[in-house]
C-alpha cells in the first residue's frame, strides 16, 4: 500500500495476463535491442507478461477504483478466472462501498468487472458507483464497437451510471484526470497533488513494459495512434523524471507497480519503491 498525505492506494489485482513474445507486442523493435533489458524486462523463456490490475484509492471520504482488471473469464491460461472482487474483499471492501470507478481507457483489461450478466441482463458490479469514462473513447468505440466494449462500457449509459469527460477534471480533493491520448482515443492518467511539488502518477497503459522506461519511442501493437502516444509517453515518463514524481503503472509486477523514474550512464531506469 501507498500512504501519503490524504492518499491511501492499494493495488487490485485481477490475474497474470498471457505470456506473449516481445516481436508479436512490439513488432517494429529488433530482437537485439532487447538484449539489455532481457533479464528484467523479460521472463526467463524470453516472454513478456502483464499483470491485469486496476488500483483502489481511498481519499475525500471517497472510495475510487482505477481500472477494473479484465473480468471473471473463464480464461484458458487461469483457470480459477479474475480475482478482482475478491482482492477488494482481501482488502475489507465489498462492490457496494465503491463511491467511483475512473476507467482510464475502454480496452477490455481495463474495464472487464464493470458489469455483471445475468441471463443476459447487465447489472452495475459496483452498484453506489459513478463510472468516469473518457468521452473520446466513448464515442470513437460507440462508432467502432467491439464486443468487450458493447458488454462492458455501453450499459453503464442505460443503467444510469456512466458521466464522460474530456479534459482536465478534479474528480475528487487533488485527484485530477490528465489526458494522454494515443494508446486509444480518450486515454487518459490520474494525477494525485500530495503537495505543491509531489505527485502522484496513475499511468493506465501510458507504457506496458519496463524496458520502455528507458526506450519510450518503443510502441506495442496496443496503441491505436502511435505518434500520439509516443508524444504522451515522453512528455510526461520526462515530467516525471524531473519532477521525482511517482508512479503507478498498469501492467509491472506487482513487486515493480510503483515507483519512480531514474537515470544513470545507461539512461532511465525504474526504481520500485
Amino acid at each position: 500500500m501507498l500512504d501519503i498525505g490524504n492518499f491511501k492506494i492499494n493495488l487490485v489485482n485481477d490475474l497474470i495476463g498471457v505470456k506473449r513474445d516481445p516481436s508479436f507486442v512490439y513488432p517494429n523493435v529488433d530482437e537485439a535491442d532487447w538484449n539489455k533489458y532481457k533479464s528484467f524486462a523479460q521472463n526467463t523463456d524470453g516472454t513478456i507478461q502483464s499483470t491485469w490490475r486496476g488500483y483502489l484509492l481511498q481519499t475525500d471520504n471517497k472510495n475510487i477504483l482505477i481500472d477494473t482488471g479484465m473480468g471473471p473469464g473463464p480464461y484458458d491460461h487461469f483457470k480459477d478466472g479474475g480475482q478482482f472482487l475478491n482482492n477488494l474483499n482481501n482488502l475489507g471492501f465489498s462492490p457496494e462501498d465503491i463511491d467511483l470507478v475512473f476507467i482510464t481507457h475502454t480496452h477490455g483489461d481495463h474495464q472487464g468487472w464493470n458489469i455483471t450478466w445475468n441471463e443476459n441482463k447487465p447489472k452495475l458490479t459496483f452498484p453506489n458507483a459513478k463510472y468516469l469514462v473518457s468521452k473520446f473513447d466513448f464515442d470513437y468505440y460507440t462508432e467502432n464497437p467491439n464486443e468487450d466494449f458493447q458488454r462492458q462500457i455501453f450499459p453503464l449509459k442505460e443503467l444510469g451510471a456512466l458521466i464522460l469527460i474530456e479534459g482536465r477534471n478534479e474528480i475528487a480533493k487533488n485527484v485530477y484526470t490528465l489526458p494522454a491520448n494515443g494508446h486509444t482515443p480518450g486515454h487518459q492518467c490520474l494525477y494525485l497533488e500530495t503537495n505543491n511539488k509531489e505527485k502522484i502518477i496513475l499511468t493506465g497503459d501510458l507504457f506496458h513494459n519496463e524496458a520502455q522506461i528507458n526506450e519510450q519511442y518503443w510502441c506495442p501493437i496496443f496503441d491505436w495512434n502511435t505518434v500520439m502516444s509516443t508524444i504522451s509517453r515522453v512528455g510526461l515518463l520526462n515530467s516525471a523524471y524531473k519532477n521525482g514524481w511517482i508512479i503507478c503503472t498498469g501492467h509491472l509486477s506487482d513487486d515493480k507497480a510503483i515507483g519512480r523514474i531514474r537515470s544513470n550512464e545507461n539512461g532511465f531506469y525504474w526504481e520500485p519503491i
